[in-house]
């Protein structure tokens, strides 16, 4: 037992896990065309690795260190633990991902979205 009381994650409920970012990976478009009669929603990008990176200073859309990943869940959801801070958010998914900024507060988790292109025009 004791060799695990200096390890890793703290479990539940510890200051690691107050606060990060949250969200959802968005792929689309999903078709070549798309009416108002008939809409083409994006689909969520289950099993996609999101990264978080420290944001550089000066550039809200530059991102520095590694700080976390995570995969995405069947559908499309994600959660990491992070420390307050700047962060800049992106996944792998479809052809690009943009580069989503991320301001995180102490206690609470700052929700981004990441849109995908699937490249379908």
């Amino acid at each position: 037992m004791l060799l695990f009381a200096g390890c890793g994650d703290q479990g539940p409920g510890t200051t690691r896990d107050q606060s990060g970012v949250t969200g959802q990976v968005h792929l689309g478009p999903q078709c070549p065309v798309e009416t108002e009669s008939e809409p083409c929603e994006d689909k969520p990008a289950a099993g996609s690795e999101v990264t978080v990176a420290k944001q550089l200073p000066g550039d809200s859309y530059a991102g520095g260190e590694v700080v976390a990943r995570t995969t995405t869940d069947t559908d499309g959801n994600y959660r990491v633990a992070v420390a307050p801070g700047r962060y800049v958010v992106t996944a792998d998914a479809g052809t690009s991902c943009e580069l989503m900024d991320a301001q995180v507060e102490a206690g609470a988790y700052s929700t981004v979205d990441i849109p995908c292109d699937t490249g379908i025009r």
